[in-house]
């Protein structure tokens, strides 16, 4: 699960999620951001689709091909889905109150 942040640049998830997903960032591009511990940190970056779910956390609504940043010293549960990579994928987007989940 991750949250939707305005104020992120890339989606950002916690390294640790690389075993889960198999994912081998050995010769990964590094990308220097800072924000989440007012210091600079460093991630690895990868490609990969991300599924967006419906409310019932089970079926699709949509999937996206993204860059994806992946950092030791990240410590949000989930993660963190940015400007460049999530919100630069839609032209316009509307919500209504219907559309919104509140937990």
């Amino acid at each position: 699960m991750a949250l939707v942040d305005s104020g992120a640049d890339y989606p950002i998830f916690p390294t640790e999620l690389t075993e889960v997903l198999k994912l081998d960032l050995t010769h990964a591009p590094v990308w220097q951001f800072s924000g989440t511990t007012g210091k600079k940190q460093l991630a690895k970056l990868a490609e990969l689709s991300l599924t967006v779910l419906k409310e019932n956390d089970e079926d699709h609504a949509f999937e996206v091909r993204t860059t994806c940043a992946f950092c030791d010293t990240f410590k949000f549960a989930g993660g963190l889905l940015g400007q460049n990579g999530f919100f630069s994928l839609f032209k316009n987007y509307v919500l209504s109150a219907e559309d919104l989940l509140w937990t």
